[in-house]
């Protein structure tokens, strides 16, 4: 289960601010000091801890979490009715926090396995398949805790009746034991099993309804942790439970398993003792007619103690007892190794770093975000507060939300579009940083839809996720002109030759000069791309494109591109000018009309498409791109 949408409502500096997060890749809010990034991760903590802290004035305290000009609670349920959901009462100034979790199927048929309280089982009914809603409101000094589920006009909340009241109900609305579906097929019917079928015979509508979190209940939702480098022990032993939770997991299930059974068996047996008791309970008790219990044994996974073993230690010491260096290096350790998660873990935390910039060189800055971005793909969600505009380098522009304070003080997020987005949120100028590790630079519109792809097949990855900038510069006629800007761009940055790599046709190099290339510089083919395609490649295409009228072979291809001069030429001796050439040869041997026949398409795109649908394995991406690649890869 991963939370894919929060809404916070007059919380601090936070109005009415509504997020929608990414499961699998890092969140990152970017933004100046004070602008409201902190207290948007600590409303994070508030929907997902119990223990967390929320001020209000009261005797003794003068500090308040309510935003200072709180909206009215209108406000925020007119936001919920576009979502379709159901509004909160108003009932004077609050704070809200509220959150839409999503779970998969697989983890929907494990939650019917489970130990759940009968609440959350029916709040799991209640909503769209695979959702649940759940909210958290602060008013001065308590707050509730709500989810979303159906319930009668008259708010009955069945689920928290006890099997007695739930009984005189299906008395009061005439459900017949044929109308309980028994899941098991047999034994006594389950509380929602009752709950169910009595809320099929009533209008029932969703509602938020107060719920009590149960101590089965939190293990569905992830669990929050928010770190930055005033590392504490807690955090550390924090982050190796949730890196050993698999491994925690395979022993711990069936102590469970067997834990729900030994509970029952106790339940039944102090049961039947109230029964036994009861004459005496009613003589002290006169209005009690029986009494009965609920037994839950808690099995909790901990890892207790972290030790180290130093190379000059006599033996384990409690990290507890080391210096806060050591403690910051092995929590550094423990969030690289969950990144090697398996990709296919179900989400079960969340975790946040507020500004993990601190105290890291840039080097060490671009790993840790590197590492982030990898524990994202796995079992954890990730937030990041940040000023690091390495941080913002590394990641892609629609994952980063601008965090701005505006004139009356409160947090306004806005998505960033592009590059000057991110200049205004931060404040930088362009001599601050350049925003591309690497710049490609192509010829024309086939290389710039045909190169980003064949990178893909090569390396696994993007261009953009790889921070390469890809450049066309529209045609050789455009060189010079376009060089000379390229190069006063770059002029001031370190190395500048090796974060620039052309990548042309042959012909190029006929225009450039010999005296005048480079080894960033590569070139394909006789004279163009399409020469430097292997033939079968060609001959695989000539065969799918025109099937049944014609037939190809390897000597024709070879013999095509034999004609091709090595020397500056038109266009109309480069091998696609002379293979379309070949196609209507073909057609006067065969006698087949030319003006009929499906006409390969034009460079460009089209051709493009053509190319990538047989150019599928990385052996048939022609040599001279892959060195480019590897150039840039550096």
């Amino acid at each position: 289960m991963y939370l894919e949408e929060i809404i916070i409502f007059n919380y601090r500096s936070c109005k009415t601010i509504n997020l929608v997060l990414s499961e699998d890749n890092p969140n990152i809010y970017i933004g100046l000091n004070d602008s409201g990034k902190s207290t948007i991760l600590q409303a994070f903590d508030l929907l997902l801890n119990a223990k967390s802290k929320y001020n209000s004035l009261g005797e003794g305290n003068y500090k308040s979490d309510l935003s200072n000009t709180s909206e009215e609670t209108t406000k925020l349920n007119e936001l919920l009715a576009k979502k379709g959901l159901p509004n909160f009462e108003d009932d004077g100034a609050s704070t809200y926090i509220i959150g839409k979790f999503v779970y998969d199927e697989d983890e929907g048929k494990e939650y019917t396995e489970m130990n759940l309280s009968t609440p959350l089982k029916w709040s799991i009914e209640s909503n769209d398949e695979r959702v649940v809603w759940l909210a958290k409101k602060f008013k001065g000094g308590m707050s509730k805790t709500f989810a979303l589920m159906n319930d009668s006009e008259d708010s009955a909340e069945l689920w928290n009746l006890a099997v007695k009241a739930l009984d005189s109900k299906i008395k009061e609305h005439e459900v017949t034991s044929d109308e309980i579906e028994n899941e098991n097929g047999k034994g006594r019917f389950s509380n929602l099993e009752k709950v169910r079928a009595i809320y099929t015979k009533t209008d029932s509508k969703l509602q938020w309804s107060v719920y009590k979190l149960a101590k089965s209940d939190s293990d569905i939702f992830p669990s929050f942790s928010l770190f930055d480098w005033n590392t504490s022990l807690d955090e550390i032993i924090a982050t190796a439970n949730a890196i050993m939770k698999e491994e925690i997991d395979v022993h711990l299930k069936p102590i469970k398993a067997e834990a729900v059974e030994s509970a029952k068996k106790a339940e039944e047996a102090i049961n039947k003792k109230f029964g036994e008791i009861s004459d005496i309970i009613r003589e002290v008790a006169k209005d009690v007619e029986g009494i009965n219990s609920k037994v839950y044994f808690d099995v909790k996974e901990k890892i207790s103690d972290v030790m180290v073993t130093k190379t000059y230690s006599d033996g384990p010491i409690h990290l507890e007892n080391q210096g806060e260096g050591l403690k910051r290096q092995i929590w550094f350790s423990l969030i690289k190794a969950k990144a090697d998660t398996d990709k296919e873990s179900i989400n079960k935390f969340i975790w946040a770093f507020d500004e993990p910039e601190t105290h890291l060189y840039p080097k060490a800055q671009r790993e840790f975000f590197d590492i982030l971005n990898k524990v994202s793909e796995g079992n954890v969600q990730t937030i990041i507060s940040t000023h690091s505009t390495i941080f913002i380098d590394k990641s892609n522009l629609d994952k980063i939300n601008s965090v701005i304070q505006e004139d009356d003080g409160y947090s306004v997020i806005n998505g960033c579009d592009d590059v000057e987005a991110i200049y205004s949120s931060l404040n930088v100028k362009n001599s601050d940083f350049l925003f591309h590790d690497k710049f490609l630079i192509v010829e024309g519109d086939t290389e710039q839809y045909l190169v980003p792809k064949l990178y893909e097949l090569y390396s696994g990855s993007t261009l953009i996720k790889d921070n390469i900038q890809l450049i066309n510069i529209q045609g050789k006629d455009k060189w010079l002109i376009n060089k000379a800007l390229l190069d006063k761009v770059m002029d001031g940055f370190k190395k500048s030759d090796e974060q620039v790599v052309y990548l042309f046709d042959n012909d190029m190099s006929f225009v450039i000069g010999a005296a005048a290339i480079k080894d960033n510089m590569f070139f394909i083919g006789i004279q163009d791309i399409e020469d430097s395609i292997e033939n079968e490649v060609w001959l695989d295409i000539l065969k799918d494109y025109y099937n049944g009228v014609f037939e190809f072979n390897i000597e024709e291809i070879n013999g095509w591109k034999a004609e091709i001069p090595n020397v500056k030429c038109n266009n109309n001796q480069k091998f696609y000018s002379i293979l379309k050439r070949g196609v209507y040869d073909k057609c006067l041997v065969d006698d087949v009309d030319y003006d009929t026949l499906i006409r390969l398409p034009s460079k460009g795109i089209d051709s493009s498409e053509l190319l990538l649908k047989h150019i599928n394995h990385i052996d048939k991406i022609p040599k001279r791109i892959i060195d480019a690649f590897d150039k840039l890869r550096e």
